[in-house]
């Protein structure tokens, strides 16, 4: 199952368009999809959207970038507790 399918909230954000992260980055997708609704979904996301420099890769395209951060967002507003580690 696609993230667009499985998070009303982002197809609505989406609204006709596919899922770049779906598409491009099903493994991707795949991770979000098993962190969704839990703790470690924010490490997760986090260690994705921040640049580390002591890590060697080319980093996401700026769309793959506003789908992960629309996310994060998403996730936040859905789980609120558990954002501040309650």
């Amino acid at each position: 199952m696609t993230l667009k399918e499985s998070i009303k909230e982002f197809q609505s954000y989406l609204g006709k368009n596919d899922s770049i992260v779906d598409l491009n980055h099903k493994h991707l997708a795949d991770k979000i999809l098993l962190h969704w609704g839990y703790q470690e979904f924010y490490p997760f996301i986090q260690k994705l959207l921040i640049n580390d420099k002591d890590r060697k890769r080319s980093g996401f395209s700026v769309e793959v970038m506003t789908e992960l951060h629309e996310l994060s967002e998403i996730h936040r507003r859905l789980f609120p507790k558990k954002s501040s580690g309650k």
